[in-house]
């Protein structure tokens, strides 16, 4: 506790408001998610786009109707299909008929689909290590701390319609 303290005492002034910090929030997002993709791409020339592996982390999750997969994804109905299809044709995700709706078709991800999602997270994760490499142990620490809330409170704030069905339960 004493370390999260001398670190407060450090870093933190004034001009850190709730206001500020939600401004800071709003401009990591964006900056993290092309980091990633950008490495995704570059080392995932021939394999999965980021997209194809975002989908595999959602179906993974519960498996989705290409409709549902649409809206949840924010795409048109084509869109979403020739995704689909990538993902069928590489073999990581088969079509499986839907006991709700014999018109549908569930989407689910086979086990070379999951250790596919899980081969792209683990490199992801690998080089966002090397790219915080830089952070002290305290800042490490006050993350530790930070970030975890920050889920909660967005989580708790979240119901209904504002919810979407692609926020990762961990």
């Amino acid at each position: 506790m004493r370390l999260i303290i001398n670190m407060v005492d450090k870093y933190m002034d004034a001009s850190w408001t709730i206001h500020r910090l939600a401004g800071e929030l709003l401009d990591l997002g964006p900056m993290l998610g092309r980091t990633v993709s950008h490495h995704a791409r570059t080392i995932n020339k021939d394999e999965a786009t980021l997209m194809q592996v975002k989908v595999l982390f959602l179906l993974i999750k519960h498996p989705l109707t290409v409709s549902k997969l649409a809206q949840t994804r924010r795409v048109s109905l084509q869109a979403a299909s020739a995704l689909v299809q990538g993902l069928v044709e590489r073999g990581w995700v088969t079509r499986t008929p839907d006991p709700n709706d014999r018109r549908q078709a569930l989407l689910e991800v086979t086990p070379e689909g999951l250790a596919r999602a899980e081969f792209a997270k683990g490199q992801m994760v690998s080089y966002l290590v090397g790219s915080l490499d830089g952070l002290e142990p305290e800042e490490i620490a006050a993350a530790s701390i930070f970030l975890p809330a920050v889920k909660r409170v967005l989580l708790e704030n979240l119901s209904g319609d504002d919810c979407p069905d692609d926020i990762p339960d961990n």
